[in-house]
């Protein structure tokens, strides 16, 4: 969690925003940390084959999977947590400074939006 607190309040930086009173400043990171996390969370939800989010979702449901567990279960299904967490903040972060990244499903961005 500490790393991805890091690379928030880098995100603020690169974004020009340093002038923030320092409780609304911690109040931001924390924030955005929140919104990163669960896109994190779903990356990796998405990236489950589809038996697996089914058994995780129920496992959830009847407590037969309490929520500590839910990391291990993810890499027993052959997941890399660490690069889907890597690729999420790299999308996370390119969106938020207004970078373009090239599409999840490999498509072209339309030309269209290109110009506008």
């Amino acid at each position: 969690m500490e790393k991805v607190h890091e690379f928030i309040s880098d995100l603020l930086v690169r974004r020009g925003i340093t002038d923030l009173p320092d409780d609304i400043r911690e109040q931001t990171i924390d924030e955005m940390t929140d919104l990163l996390l669960d896109e994190i969370d779903n990356a990796a939800i998405d990236a489950l084959p589809e038996d697996k989010a089914i058994e995780l979702a129920n496992g959830l449901e009847n407590g037969s999977i309490k929520q500590e567990d839910v990391a291990n279960f993810m890499k027993a299904a052959g997941l890399d947590l660490e690069q889907i967490s890597f690729d999420t903040m790299q999308e996370f972060g390119a969106l938020y400074l207004g970078d373009k990244i090239a599409p999840k499903d490999g498509d072209d961005f339309d030309e269209e939006e290109d110009e506008k």
